[in-house]
């Protein structure tokens, strides 16, 4: 007969896989967004940067994602998971000017244009689908 230890490894991992795809399954919570933030295709952001000019993108994911996957080409990077360090120098930016904010999907994007909204930005438009769709679009990637 095995020692205990052996027949209790397989509930144990059974436990824990459980756990995990609880965890990995329960949905973020809802983000209301603001009426004046809107969502912008892929194919409409060369022409919102040429009607204007002073236009901002802001990418809100991992550093590791952005060397990994590459980004929207002059993009201003703000990791969503810095926090308050994160949103301390969106701050520091010029919230007259429009502002694309894009995360992989988009998930991260709406917090950040909730917070941004707070702080007092005027025009946030959201990147639809994120860069995931920016890429599928076929949109230039800047690595």
């Amino acid at each position: 007969m095995p020692p205990m230890r052996f027949c209790l490894l397989p509930f144990t991992l059974l436990t824990l896989a459980l756990q995990y795809f609880a965890v990995a399954e329960t949905p973020l919570p809802e983000v209301i967004l603001p009426a004046e933030v809107h969502e912008i295709a892929p194919e409409q952001v060369e022409r919102q940067l040429v009607d204007h000019l002073d236009t901002l993108i802001i990418d809100v994911r991992t550093e590791d994602e952005r060397r990994t996957r590459g980004h929207i080409l002059n993009s201003l990077h703000h990791d969503y998971f810095h926090g308050q360090k994160a949103l301390n120098e969106l701050a520091k930016l010029d919230k007259t000017k429009p502002c694309i904010v894009y995360c992989a999907l988009g998930g991260r994007a709406k917090f950040i244009a909730v917070e941004m909204h707070k702080l007092g930005f005027k025009n946030i438009l959201l990147l639809k689908g994120g860069f995931n769709a920016w890429t599928a679009s076929g949109q230039a990637v800047a690595k």
